[in-house]
């Protein structure tokens, strides 16, 4: 299916708007996809270090409310390059009175085709879910590879992922639902059979993981990752995250995910798988890292343990 097509289905665009995608020279290739569509009326607006792009923005000013700008980068550009003091998964741009869908960095084609195929009521599904789990009360995940965690959790809150009215918003493919675990009451085991995320420190890449050979054990006491066990990458792994302050093993977020794709090692793209839930580590600001990993297939339950 022609990605416009999939595009409209999440912000349900009328035939005469205009589109305009902000990108970079990794993920173009995408942009151009969707303008040679010809879907749409696309205009293609390109990011990179050098440019002075609020003058740009200024330019964006004009779009109607029932037109589209559609930002498409590389996490490189995003951070390094300076596009997310302009851009922002979670808001509108200043003055854009436009339509504003904001996609997974780095995404490819194919895992963007994958994610925007998903059927919206496997969405709505999940999230209301999650949203009967009771807040403050023991919350147990398990899964086939010997995950068994339990803890208290606040409420569960859904990045916006659908526009369903002119002038609205969207973090697209629909990425996640999650809650704010209560860090003190975790204990158990977390057994990531997906991908270990991109390790960072006040920016800084400490260690660049992605998917696991073979599952990797994390032990969680008191809300603390105690002890890293597995072959492969577990040890490297275990090295880096012991090597950064022991608020970086704090667990702070149980997120599920909200789309049907296949697992990549990109972050960004598996937490957002509908059969895999992601576990938080560190509290960013605080302590310079958040940290995700991701397990397959889990089961999210009320449970009532001593």
């Amino acid at each position: 299916m022609r990605i416009s097509n999939l595009i409209q289905k999440w912000s349900s665009l009328v035939p005469t708007a205009k589109m305009v995608i902000v990108t970079d020279d990794v993920q173009k290739n995408i942009a151009l996809a969707i303008r040679d569509e010809g879907v749409y009326d696309v205009q293609v607006e390109y990011y990179s270090q050098t440019d002075e792009f609020a003058d740009k923005m200024k330019s964006l000013s004009h779009l109607k409310e029932s037109d589209l700008l559609l930002v498409m980068l590389s996490a490189d550009i995003f951070v390094k390059g300076g596009a997310n003091r302009f851009f922002s998964p979670f808001e509108k741009p200043e003055g854009i009175r436009a339509k504003y869908i904001f996609v997974r960095l780095d995404i490819s084609q194919k895992s963007l085709v994958q994610g925007l195929s998903t059927e919206k009521k496997a969405v709505y599904d999940k999230i209301d879910q999650m949203n009967r789990i009771r807040p403050e009360e023991i919350v147990r995940v398990t899964n086939k590879s010997g995950t068994d965690m339990s803890f208290r959790i606040k409420p569960f809150t859904t990045c916006s992922h659908e526009i369903t009215e002119d002038g609205g918003m969207a973090f697209l493919p629909p990425s996640e639902t999650s809650s704010e675990v209560i860090t003190e009451t975790a204990n158990g085991k977390i057994v990531i059979d997906i991908t270990v995320g991109q390790l960072y420190h006040f920016g800084q890449l400490v260690g660049y993981f992605g998917l696991v050979t073979s599952p990797i054990t994390l032990v969680v006491e008191n809300g603390i990752i105690t002890d890293i066990t597995g072959d492969g990458m577990a040890s490297e792994f275990k090295e880096k995250l012991f090597g950064l302050p022991a608020d970086c093993r704090k667990i702070v977020e149980l997120g599920q995910g909200l789309s049907d794709m296949e697992p990549t090692g990109l972050i960004g793209v598996d937490e957002s798988i509908i059969d895999s839930c992601h576990f938080g580590f560190g509290d960013g600001g605080n302590c310079g890292t958040h940290l995700d990993v991701v397990i397959s297939r889990p089961a999210i339950e009320q449970a009532a343990i001593g």
